[in-house]
């Protein structure tokens, strides 16, 4: 059974768990702010604690060098920024005692806490990329949303459905089963390029290819699509 206990030094006070466990040695481990010791089933407690007394001096100065930790920037192979909504966003990576990754993500700021623990973990960078890319597509299905429902009440036209989804080569898709894809990645531009790629598709459930009639309509709900078109090529 794991004991919780208090620590103090100098007027600063931690927590320490002391677990019972098939080891042979006393491990002490600084982890997340707090003091971890594994002791051998037959160790007792008490002697733990006296061997903790001793080591107060090293078991604090490595709390302090844990907690110095939450605000150091990290650079993850050069994935300094991201593009949302046509504007540059500085990645800022903070390193935390939360468990597990967490992103905070709009239009103006991306914050990426990282767990103490994983500060060393090899596969950081994809675990990483593949948490942004989540908080991406929620920030990119709002901004869909709003432009696919105002275009659909312009046009009438309604897809059997739609989704989100990450494309490497086109940024949008509409299926013989008149099924609407948007990639994510449309956030990278302004709101008025993401309302003309719903645009196009929508206009895809009506004519299936991109002849005369087709840009006629196009052009007819957004009249200066042009431009939007300009932007994707740029």
């Amino acid at each position: 059974m794991n004991k919780e206990y208090l620590i103090e030094y100098n007027g600063k006070i931690a927590k320490c768990i002391i677990i019972k466990a098939k080891v042979k040695n006393i491990y002490i481990r600084v982890k997340n702010s707090m003091v971890e010791v594994k002791i051998p089933n037959r160790t007792s407690i008490e002697y733990a604690l006296q061997l903790l007394e001793g080591k107060k001096k090293w078991i604090f100065e490595a709390l302090e060098k844990t907690n110095n930790h939450e605000d150091r920037h990290i650079d993850l192979k050069n994935k300094d920024y991201i593009y949302i909504l046509n504007n540059k966003i500085k990645i800022e990576y903070v390193y935390t005692s939360l468990s597990n990754i967490k992103v905070e993500l709009d239009e103006y700021h991306c914050k990426i806490y990282i767990p103490n623990n994983m500060s060393k973990d090899e596969d950081l960078l994809r675990k990483v990329q593949k948490k942004l890319e989540q908080s991406e597509r929620v920030f990119a299905k709002k901004r869909i949303d709003e432009a696919m429902n105002k275009y659909i009440t312009l046009t009438g036209l309604k897809p059997a459905s739609y989704s989100v989804r990450k494309f490497k080569s086109i940024w949008g898709n509409c299926s013989s089963r008149n099924e609407i894809k948007i990639n994510q990645n449309v956030i990278w531009y302004s709101q008025k390029e993401i309302e003309y790629i719903c645009l196009h598709e929508l206009c895809h459930l009506k004519h299936k290819n991109h002849q005369k009639r087709f840009w006629n309509m196009v052009e007819k709900y957004m009249p200066d699509y042009k431009e939007s078109v300009k932007r994707f090529k740029e």
